[in-house]
């Protein structure tokens, strides 16, 4: 990879918010050039492409029930306790996704970037291969990076990265998820002056 599409690819990094959460990531070194779209999309394992379109399939149900009036809450009830059901059918799945060998730690995430640590730097430009398990029942994406850099963090490397194949549905979902994180954070930083304000 040149310079100059290193530096477009760091233009790229700051697109979107980032938040800082530390989520289960697995990560290696994807061994081919990068994809086009259509081969990316044929090497999605089925269980990452079933969570995002189940999510969006959630988030659409429950707009339509606006429209119903007075049974809405009981339908939204029952629609939230088979989307419980599949949740946890689809958390057994993705754990068989889960590889211990290739598990790393997030360190930040948005809808442009993908930071995590690593034991060892990698190489400006390499292609990586990343299953992103977002916490609090929020899916989980399957999408390629290339890294930016690796800054030395004491005895690890907080290693950069941005996205290079996300369908558009994976990346509504971790905006989604980053912005629930953000709001959470927040929440707890209100509730901690409060206890202060309180002493």
């Amino acid at each position: 990879m040149d310079q100059a599409d290193l530096a477009l690819l760091h233009e790229q990094f700051n697109d979107y918010f980032i938040v800082e959460q530390q989520i289960n990531l697995n990560v290696k070194p994807f061994e081919n050039n990068l994809p086009d779209e259509t081969t990316f999309e044929a090497i999605i394992p089925a269980p990452f492409k079933m969570v995002s379109e189940l999510a969006a399939l959630d988030q659409s149900a429950l707009k339509s029930l606006n429209r119903i009036g007075e049974f809405a809450d009981e339908l939204a009830s029952f629609l939230r306790a088979q989307a419980k059901k599949i949740d946890m059918m689809m958390g057994y799945l993705l754990v068989q996704q889960d590889d211990q060998q290739h598990r790393r730690r997030s360190h930040s995430f948005g809808g442009s970037a993908l930071c995590f640590f690593n034991a060892t730097p990698y190489e400006a430009g390499t292609l990586l291969e990343v299953k992103m398990f977002l916490d609090h029942g929020e899916g989980a994406v399957f999408c390629l990076v290339t890294v930016l850099d690796s800054l030395q963090q004491d005895d690890q490397y907080l290693v950069r990265t941005t996205y290079r194949r996300l369908r558009e549905i994976d990346r509504e979902l971790i905006v989604r998820a980053s912005l629930h994180e953000q709001s959470r954070q927040l929440k707890r930083k209100a509730e901690l002056r409060m206890q202060q304000g309180n002493r």
